[in-house]
């Protein structure tokens, strides 16, 4: 066949083609996207790693064509969601949006044939051309901090009418803005873009006044952390408006939701964490080898101090110090008056005093999608003579104080989010003790721990906690060179009930009452436990 004869066909084929774009229904394709990947202000990000084919439909649409005379601001807005989306789904898994370097300023995106950043769009296009504050709760950066995305498309015939509704959903959302006996509380979005709602701060309020059924009151405005979590839909994890407040890594550049932060939290770069834990244990009964013992009281008390500071941007690693001051004593007076000697602060055969040991720590989140994950470790060294007491008639007798070995003490967390008012924290402990001398004996301690907690209020935590320990020895008789194998001498059980009190946004108290309710080989008493705990902002 001639060429002549394929002219008319090429030509024919391309008009087809150029007709097929012209006809792309925008705004029908985006509603489309949103009704299936974005469900209750969450987005499968998951689905659309292994299936991006409808979102790159989209993508280079918004590349390519044209802007729509006329409806350029409902257009825009889609195309912010989309993007956002688009270079969560191009990292994806991650924790959150800052996890990705130059999320919002690099140029990573096409709009109209021109190159263009996600701050560009956001700030030198829609917030200067159309100058409306509404637009803040309808952009959506992907991260649980900003309004929920919603799954449907802006349209150009109904966007006065959805931006008005997300708008007044926002600012009736006593998660996103609220107030209470210290002042009206608001999301970051308000001390960034401030002039958008008014000349101050105080316009702002009266601002969001306007679209609220129950009214803040003319007093002190403060901004709580920015939650950058990503708003992402897992089986698990529902990260809505509501929980705006409620993430253990709730930002990586201000201060944590103390009241949701436990052991396994951890801190954004140059954040700090200052806790201090004071322990009273005291026993007047122990079981050993099937036989109960009393008559006696034994008490330890444990000021243990840590530090802990964030050393990247992604929050995965943090590192710390730990010291343990300890006073302890030993009374045949079984009463509770028996515990004095705990603080008589002297060193001899029935008390002891000192800073019995200092360890450094490392904490990681091994998985970058799973914050809620982690893993501590700390190496404890002792600090004083003798930690385990002496009876040496020749030199001075000295009562127990710590334990005299290397202590490697790994801990696994875990923690789970139930809405706004409870939280479950699950810990699981491999603590090695090492020996450094033949005499002794080389200890595995293995506790797991679960702690259940409720929030009736945004101040204070009510929760309560078991613990279950077995303690494995290696060469429990060291005069036996027989019996090397590891063996189960020691285990107990222990439950209690705890209250915190957010004193302020970075600073909490907290006081655990544990009861050691059973035990093999092991002592019978109870804990009372003060703790501080500080964040830096």
């Amino acid at each position: 066949m001639k060429i002549q004869y394929y002219l008319p066909l090429a030509f024919i084929l391309f008009a087809f083609q150029l007709g097929a774009q012209d006809n792309y229904d925008f705004f029908n394709s985006a509603e489309l996207f949103f009704k299936q990947y974005a469900d209750n202000g969450r987005v499968d990000y998951k689905a659309l790693k292994d299936n991006s084919m409808k979102l790159d439909e989209l993508i280079q649409h918004l590349g390519n064509d044209p802007l729509p005379a006329g409806e350029e601001k409902a257009y825009l807005i889609n195309a912010y969601n989309l993007f956002v989306i688009s270079k969560v789904v191009g990292a994806y898994p991650i924790s959150s949006p800052m996890d990705v370097d130059g999320f919002f300023m690099k140029e990573d995106f096409l709009l109209n044939g021109e190159k263009i950043s996600l701050n560009h769009l956001e700030n030198e296009v829609l917030r200067k051309d159309y100058a409306d504050p509404r637009l803040h709760f309808v952009l959506v950066c992907g991260a649980i901090g900003c309004p929920p995305i919603v799954n449907y498309a802006y349209t150009p015939d109904k966007l006065d009418g959805q931006m008005e509704k997300q708008t007044r959903l926002a600012l009736n959302n006593d998660a996103f803005v609220y107030a209470n006996e210290e002042g009206v509380f608001l999301s970051e979005i308000f001390n960034w873009y401030t002039e958008d709602f008014g000349k101050n701060v105080k316009e702002a309020v009266a601002y969001i006044n306007t679209y609220r059924t129950d009214k803040f009151a003319d007093k002190g405005v403060k901004f709580y952390p920015y939650n950058w979590q990503l708003n992402v839909k897992t089986d698990d994890k529902v990260t809505t408006l509501t929980q705006i407040v409620s993430s253990p890594q709730s930002t990586t550049n201000d201060v944590p939701n103390l009241q949701l932060f436990t052991a396994g939290s951890l801190l954004g770069q140059g954040k700090m964490d200052f806790t201090l834990f004071n322990t009273l244990y005291t026993e007047s009964e122990n079981n050993w080898q099937g036989q109960r013992f009393s008559g006696y009281r034994a008490t330890f008390v444990t000021h243990l101090f840590q530090w802990t500071i964030g050393v990247t941007k992604n929050k995965r690693f943090n590192v710390g110090l730990d010291l343990n001051f300890r006073s302890s004593g030993f009374s045949t007076d079984s009463t509770l008056s028996g515990i004095s000697n705990a603080f008589s602060y002297k060193n001899n055969d029935s008390s002891r005093v000192g800073l019995t040991s200092a360890g450094l720590r490392l904490k990681v989140q091994p998985f970058k999608s799973v914050a809620d994950f982690s893993i501590q470790s700390t190496f404890l060294i002792p600090t004083i003579e003798a930690p385990e007491g002496r009876s040496d008639p020749s030199l001075q007798n000295l009562y127990w104080a710590d334990w005299d070995r290397f202590t490697w003490w790994n801990q696994i967390f875990y923690s789970k989010n139930f809405g706004q008012k409870f939280q479950l924290f699950a810990e699981v402990d491999l603590l090695f003790r090492f020996k450094r001398n033949n005499s002794q004996v080389g200890m595995l301690d293995i506790p797991s721990s679960v702690f259940l907690s409720y929030f009736p209020t945004r101040k204070i935590t009510v929760y309560a906690m078991t613990q279950h320990l077995h303690r494995f020895t290696n060469n429990i008789n060291p005069q036996d060179p027989v019996v090397t194998d590891w063996v189960i001498p020691a285990n107990y059980t222990a439950s209690g009930i705890g209250f915190k009190y957010q004193i302020l946004s970075n600073l909490n108290i907290e006081l655990l009452y544990t009861n050691f309710w059973r035990g093999t080989n092991s002592g019978l008493g109870n804990t009372l436990n003060l703790g501080l705990k500080l964040l830096t902002r």
